[in-house]
């Protein structure tokens, strides 16, 4: 049932209910208080309580379609060259991300592009659709894993908690039977590579992305507060920083009725500045490096909903994206065609 199937405001005592009707019929209908008759128009009730109803749902996720253009083109940087690490190393040092931090993921790139083709990776900052890629993933894999062998490298996950980490307070312990499924690539890197979360203990990791047990259900704004509630569990909060923010890209998985989780499916570190929000991310374990450059939070949406969000045809919710633990402001869903093409 939509928000417009059945809705109940009261004011000052006096209970409204409307009930939705075809599209284009005009319904009368009366409520009776005090004996007295009062008679609501739905469309006009409607639109009022639609505005209402969002404003009190906006800490919860209810989204409003923007007039900005869907996003066309990214701005980014596989940090190959000193200029755009020289830039993003001093956005950390402002946020007061530390120089061990800083240092072990410069080191992580350096290793990454010294693997690749550098034909694969930009020169500085460049243009491209939001999909396009320079590189062919499976000859880039081969790459790493000739140099590398078995050792996976690392990924979104084991990166940002990286960086983030001083920014991340844990005071319980995550259920790890749900994480060893879905974890275990992170956890060979970390049982390889400790020193990839720069001192932390493993235990802010399983916190902040072993997997959710929520609903068999659509609605983000259930999902949502699912997992707000489990981290709360899990002692885990975020220090409220504006130079420094975590945005999680959550996915619905659905594996039957009664068996349904929340994954961070992808995530980085959001650096916002006066003009412009600049993300710094690991594409995933065999891929790049990358810092984008985007005019604001809704942008930085659209390129992660181009790229993640496929629950289009399925029974499982939309992807949503957090920035630290609250919904991230400028998220929005785009249409199906917007995102096909």
């Amino acid at each position: 049932m939509s928000i417009c199937d059945t809705i109940r405001y009261e004011t000052n005592g006096v209970a409204l209910f409307a009930y939705g009707g075809d599209s284009g019929t005009q319904r009368n209908f009366p409520k009776k208080t005090n004996e007295v008759t009062i008679f609501v128009n739905v469309e006009l009730f409607f639109v009022c309580t639609a505005a209402l109803f969002c404003s009190a749902l906006l800490a919860v996720g209810c989204t409003q379609k923007t007039s900005q253009p869907v996003l066309q083109q990214i701005e980014y940087s596989n940090l190959s060259d000193s200029d755009t690490q020289a830039l993003l190393s001093k956005l950390l040092q402002d946020a007061g991300v530390s120089d061990l931090r800083i240092q072990t993921f410069l080191d992580h790139v350096q290793k990454f592009n010294n693997a690749v083709d550098p034909a694969w990776l930009t020169t500085g900052f460049e243009n491209a659709k939001p999909s396009d890629l320079k590189y062919d993933p499976y000859s880039m894999q081969d790459a790493w894993t000739e140099k590398y062998d078995t050792f996976p490298g690392w990924n979104c996950r084991i990166t940002a908690c990286g960086l983030f980490g001083d920014f991340i307070t844990v005071t319980g312990k995550a259920d790890l039977d749900s994480a060893e499924d879905t974890l275990f690539m992170d956890y060979e890197t970390l049982d390889s590579d400790p020193e990839s979360l720069c001192g932390d203990e493993r235990q802010k990791f399983d916190a902040l992305f072993a997997p959710v047990k929520t609903t068999n259900t659509t609605d983000i704004p259930t999902h949502l507060k699912t997992i707000q509630q489990e981290w709360k569990k899990r002692g885990l909060s975020f220090v409220d920083d504006d130079k420094i923010r975590l945005v999680s890209v959550v996915l619905h998985d659905q594996f039957s009725e009664t068996d349904n989780s929340l994954m961070i499916g992808h995530v980085g570190v959001m650096l916002p500045t006066s003009d412009a929000v600049y993300f710094v991310e690991k594409v995933a374990f065999q891929e790049p490096y990358r810092l984008l450059k985007f005019k604001n939070r809704t942008e930085l949406s659209d390129y992660l909903m181009l790229k993640y969000d496929n629950s289009w045809g399925q029974d499982t919710a939309h992807t949503f994206i957090m920035e630290n633990s609250d919904l991230m402001d400028g998220w929005r869903i785009l249409d199906e065609q917007e995102n096909a093409g």
